[in-house]
């Protein structure tokens, strides 16, 4: 039996008497209306009311249109819920005043367990139209009456509740169960578009609220490149309302050429812009997607767009140039090292230019992480860059970007340099000693004007960059040997720091960051033996905290026991003075490099670390020496 179609003669007697014989077996009075039978109290059948409202909003205005065809004094017309409780009737006084003495009125349920054989009772078990005429009803109530009920199906054709039409039994006609029947597959049309025009509308609401809450600046454009919508993000980036309805060209600076867009769509990915609004210039990257029929009709185009310096801010995240160190990760209680600990705290509380003096591996990076940190500056980006490592061909692109094509192999679009990826952030110029002599014209002019130029660009970018430099060169020195422009090493040594060697902190320290450095490597760190503790305070420490902390991860893993002794620290002896020998100073620097090299069996970083110059400066000094 097809669900929701009209049952034939032989099938509906078949039905009705097997809802007798249950009814029997239920215990139904066949005389009077069951006294058992459910009944909502007012409260709760408001609820159900409630709940059915979308129903009773399609139905009770048909019921009206019933009536040009059935007489209001002689048929009674029901809402019943699919539960079978009955929501709603209508019809005359007189005859909802009979209905009521067979409890057929809003509250009551008619289900086969409470009234036994109804048409509504049956239409709720097998979800087909149903038609009645005098005994056929199990009740004896109900034999001068004809009923006729017709299924309401929601969506995926669930029940959601049923028409139902009474009168006397002389009236009875086919044609009844045909109309309540029409009339249940027209609530159906009905119900369907009000629900799909609720979903069209949730639809609606959550793509607006989609496009209003993105973090991305949102432009839409018709496809007379009419502004059709700004979202929320998009009208806070540029500082503008009531965009809706104004040419995309009311932005100044902002050229969008659909045709180019649909031919050349790769070219519309990331571009650069710079706007003028009211007076300023707002530098955004942007990209630009077509939105096109299913016909292939141009409709318009989506902008998507964010400020450069929000890009930047990502640059950080994107990079791994986030600083992780503060001032917590500093371990140390020599005088000098918390001289200098006091004075780099101090200097994160301005946007001084600081420059941090000491050996390598003394944690110069890290005093500038946590200097970064503890600033205003610290929710925003990071960027490391070392001067000396870098050759001085690539060093300037790197500082300072450059715009699509300057020379061959430039990425598309051009690449910002690190003064920009730092902007509103920190910019560290580590080895800054190093950097070569040609560079340190342009980094003063950046340091004198706050602004850079891209490599092959007419116009400089505006820059709010903090610099904290470092370095493990005497500058004065370099200095003095025409090798690091005086006037920057001014404009650098604005809040100077000095960072003590680890062999002038004194045994406490060093003990303690032996600790520090086991805790961060083992889940349960051996102790120190006393002969280790003493070889541990009396080497040299040539390579700083950096060689400390290498010492240490070394030792975890030659360590077997609860306890590291002299030979897990793998420690060489501390080189004996060499006699001092007579000869020029530059006789003296190439025989130390030399005498180094061969020590090393030439492997240049070590010689670089023994020598406490960096690689660059090494390889210099073997081209200046012709070694």
């Amino acid at each position: 039996m097809k669900q929701g179609q009209i049952l034939g003669v032989d099938e509906m007697r078949r039905q009705i008497e097997l809802s007798h014989r249950r009814s029997t077996v239920r215990g139904i009075d066949p005389i009077l209306r069951n006294t058992r039978q459910a009944l909502l109290s007012p409260a709760e059948l408001k609820a159900k009311r409630q709940d059915n409202g979308d129903l009773l909003d399609v139905l009770l205005p048909q019921f009206e249109e019933f009536y040009n065809f059935l007489s209001p004094n002689e048929f009674v017309i029901a809402a019943v819920d699919p539960d079978g409780y009955i929501l709603h009737i209508e019809g005359s006084s007189n005859l909802i005043e009979n209905a009521a003495k067979r409890n057929c009125i809003p509250g009551y349920r008619w289900t086969e367990k409470d009234v036994g054989t109804t048409a509504i009772a049956l239409c709720l078990k097998l979800e087909s139209p149903i038609q009645l005429i005098g005994d056929e009803h199990y009740c004896r109530q109900a034999h001068g009456l004809t009923s006729s009920t017709a299924p309401v199906f929601g969506k995926d054709r669930k029940l959601i509740g049923i028409i139902a039409v009474s009168g006397p039994s002389d009236k009875a006609h086919p044609h009844t169960l045909y109309m309540v029947t029409t009339a249940a597959r027209a609530a159906e049309q009905q119900l369907r578009v009000l629900r799909r025009n609720k979903e069209l509308a949730l639809n609606v609401r959550f793509l607006d609220q989609v496009i209003a809450t993105s973090r991305t600046g949102l432009i839409i454009i018709n496809s007379g490149k009419q502004i059709w919508r700004v979202n929320r993000r998009g009208a806070e980036i540029l500082k503008m309302d009531n965009l809706e309805g104004q040419p995309i060209s009311s932005l100044k600076g902002l050229k969008i050429d659909l045709d180019d867009v649909q031919t050349r769509p790769e070219s519309w990915v990331n571009k650069e812009s710079r706007l003028k609004i009211n007076n300023q210039t707002l530098t955004l990257i942007h990209t630009v997607q077509l939105v096109m029929s299913p016909e292939g009709e141009r409709l318009g185009a989506l902008i998507t767009f964010s400020e450069v310096k929000e890009i930047y801010r990502l640059a950080d995240t994107i990079a791994g140039t986030r600083a992780h160190f503060t001032f917590d990760s500093l371990v140390g209680s020599c005088p000098p090292f918390v001289d200098a600990l006091n004075l780099a705290k101090r200097a994160a509380s301005s946007d001084t230019t600081v420059l941090l003096q000491g050996e390598t591996g003394t944690g110069k990076e890290l005093f500038a992480q946590a200097i970064h940190n503890l600033s205003d500056r610290s929710q925003n980006a990071f960027v490391p860059i070392n001067c000396g490592a870098i050759p001085a061909n690539l060093l300037e692109s790197e500082l300072f970007g450059y715009v699509e094509g300057t020379f061959t192999g430039a990425s598309k679009g051009g690449k910002p340099g690190k003064f920009e990826l730092a902007n509103t952030g920190t910019i560290l110029l580590d080895e800054i000693g190093d950097m070569p002599h040609k560079m340190q014209v342009k980094l003063l002019r950046v340091l004198q004007t706050g602004e850079v130029y891209r490599i092959g660009a007419d116009k400089p970018v505006k820059i709010n960059t903090r610099i904290i430099a470092s370095t493990h060169v005497n500058l004065l020195e370099a200095i003095r040997e025409g090798r690091f422009r005086e006037d920057l090493y001014y404009r650098l040594n604005v809040f100077p720091i000095a960072i003590p060697a680890l062999n002038k902190r004194g045994p406490e320290d060093i003990l303690a960051l032996s600790a520090l450095f086991l805790a961060e490597n083992a889940d349960e760190p051996p102790g120190l033996s006393q002969d280790a503790r003493d070889l541990l305070c009396s080497h040299p420490w040539p390579g700083n905290v950096r060689e400390l902390e290498n010492c240490m991860q070394r030792a975890l893993h030659l360590c077997e026991g609860k306890e590291l002794r002299p030979e897990h620290l793998s420690l060489s002896p501390a080189p004996a003075d060499r006699p001092t020998q007579a000869g020029t100073l530059e006789e003296m620097n190439r025989k130390m490099i030399l005498d180094t090299l061969e020590a090393t069996a030439h492997n240049m970083a070590r010689t670089a670390k023994i020598l406490g110059i960096s690689r660059a400066t090494l390889y210099r000094k073997l081209k200046q020496y012709a070694m």
